[in-house]
């Protein structure tokens, strides 16, 4: 986004806030952050949509994803006392709390429901804070193979819009 000589003053203050938590963000990323909005979001949403990345990105300031859902009931077992069918409901337990939460994971397509219950209770449920969104609609995507492309992950939002999960 970029402000305009024509835009209101609100508007340019608000573009220039947007430009700002982005520049933050690309500077916790180490340069490698990728910003999509939908065409149908409202004005006045990304800026908070970015502050609260930034929380969830916050790990060390924050609960983990791992404690938050700990401290609402979801039990969280080492994955080794776990068969494959235990694992399996457990992904699906974890998977369900954190769309509650409008988190969604991907990227399990090659590993079994072990190996992606060990990935999610070993990395990727330290890998952000437990926060709920200001913005309702709003959604964070989490690639749990860390293999995904930018353009699979840009797919994935975009299927997701379709269906109506993510405005």
């Amino acid at each position: 986004m970029t402000g305009s000589a024509g835009a209101p003053a609100s508007d340019q203050r608000s573009t220039s806030r947007t430009e700002e938590l982005e520049d933050r963000l690309r500077r916790m990323a180490d340069g490698d952050a990728f910003f999509w909005t939908s065409k149908n979001c409202p004005d006045h949403l990304p800026e908070s949509d970015l502050e609260d990345i930034i929380a969830f990105e916050s790990v060390a300031s924050g609960t983990s994803l791992f404690q938050g859902l700990q401290e609402h009931a979801v039990d969280l077992p080492p994955p080794e006392t776990l068969n494959e069918q235990q694992s399996a409901a457990k992904v699906t337990e974890v998977l369900h709390a954190l769309a509650r939460l409008r988190i969604f994971l991907v990227g399990f397509d090659d590993m079994t429901a072990r190996e992606s219950y060990s990935t999610i209770w070993n990395q990727t449920l330290w890998e952000g804070c437990y926060i709920e969104k200001r913005n309702p609609e709003a959604c964070t995507l989490i690639d749990v193979s860390h293999s995904m492309s930018r353009e699979s992950l840009q797919q994935v939002l975009e299927e997701l819009t379709g269906t109506g999960s993510v405005n």
